[in-house]
C-alpha cells in the first residue's frame, strides 16, 4: 500500500514537473524567436529608414505647419520579452519547488521508488537543457541616438556542438559532447539499472561502471564553464551576453546528479 501512495504521489509530482519543464522550454524558444524579430527591427538599414522617414516627416510638417509624427516600432517587442521573461521565471519557481517537495519525499515516502523518479527527473532536466537556449549573444552600436543591433546569435549546447564541428573544431566540440551528453546518459542510465537489479554479479559489475564514473561527476560543471568561456565573448559596451533557459536546466541536473550520489553513497553505507 505504502509503494502504490509513494509511485502515486511521486508520478504526479514527475508529471506537473515535466509540463513546467516543457512549458519553460517553448517560453524560451518563444523569447528567442521574439528577439530575432526584435533584433531585425533594430538593424542599421531600418534604422536609417526610420531616421529619413522622420526627417522627411520634420521637414512636411514645418512646410505644412502640423504636427510632427516619427515612425515608432509597430509592435513594443521589449514588453513582449519582459512579458515572457517573467513567465520564465514563474515557472522556474515552480520547478524549483516541486523539485524541492521531491528531495523532501525521499525521506518520508519508499526510497527506491523515490530515488527512481529523481532518476527520470534528471534525465528530462539533462535533455531540456542540452536542447534549450544556453545563451544569447547580441552586439549593439549607437546610429543617431537610436540603439543598433548588429548581430545576434543564439545557441544551445547541441547547437553549439554542431556549430563548433562544423568551423572544424572537433577537440573543444568533442569534449562538450562526451562530458554534456554521452557520460552524463550513461552514468544515469547505469545507476538507474544498479538500483533495480537484483542479480549480484551484474549488480557488482555496474556498480564499479557506475563509481568510476562517479568519479567524473564535476566534469559536467567543468565542461559547463568551459562551454561558456569559450563560446561566450565578455561583456563590453558594445557585446552583450545573456544566460537563458537551457543553463539553468542543465546546471539543475548536475545539482540533482550529485544529491542522488550523495542519497547512493549513504544508502550504501547504511
Amino acid at each position: 500500500m505504502k509503494n502504490t501512495i509513494s509511485i502515486f504521489i511521486i508520478s504526479i509530482i514527475t508529471a506537473f514537473l515535466v509540463y513546467f519543464i516543457n512549458n519553460t522550454y517553448e517560453l524560451s524558444k518563444d523569447y528567442e524567436n521574439t528577439y530575432i524579430k526584435y533584433s531585425k527591427t533594430k538593424t542599421l538599414n531600418n534604422n536609417m529608414q526610420n531616421e529619413v522617414g522622420n526627417l522627411v516627416n520634420t521637414f512636411m510638417s514645418i512646410l505644412l505647419n502640423t504636427k510632427n509624427k516619427t515612425i515608432k516600432d509597430k509592435i513594443d517587442y521589449k514588453k513582449q520579452l519582459n512579458n515572457i521573461k517573467q513567465n520564465i521565471k514563474t515557472n522556474i519557481i515552480y520547478i524549483t519547488s516541486l523539485l524541492f517537495i521531491t528531495m523532501l519525499l525521499y525521506f518520508i515516502l519508499n526510497q527506491t521508488i523515490v530515488l527512481s523518479f529523481l532518476y527520470i527527473q534528471s534525465m528530462v532536466f539533462l535533455i531540456y537543457g542540452l536542447i534549450s537556449p544556453i545563451f544569447l549573444m547580441y552586439v549593439t552600436q549607437e546610429f543617431a541616438s537610436s540603439l543598433v543591433i548588429l548581430q545576434f546569435e543564439s545557441n544551445s549546447i547541441i547547437s553549439s556542438i554542431q556549430k563548433l564541428f562544423d568551423q572544424n573544431n572537433y577537440f573543444v566540440g568533442g569534449i562538450i559532447l562526451l562530458f554534456s551528453i554521452v557520460f552524463p546518459i550513461l552514468k544515469t542510465i547505469i545507476s538507474f539499472l544498479a538500483l533495480h537489479i537484483k542479480n549480484i554479479n551484474l549488480l557488482s559489475k555496474l556498480s564499479v561502471i557506475s563509481g568510476n564514473l562517479a568519479k567524473l561527476s564535476m566534469t559536467d560543471v567543468f565542461v559547463l564553464s568551459i562551454f561558456l568561456v569559450y563560446l561566450s565573448p565578455k561583456n563590453t559596451g558594445m557585446i552583450k551576453t545573456e544566460l537563458q533557459v537551457g543553463f539553468l536546466l542543465f546546471f539543475t541536473y548536475v545539482i540533482i546528479s550529485l544529491f542522488i550520489a550523495i542519497l547512493n553513497k549513504n544508502k550504501t553505507k547504511n
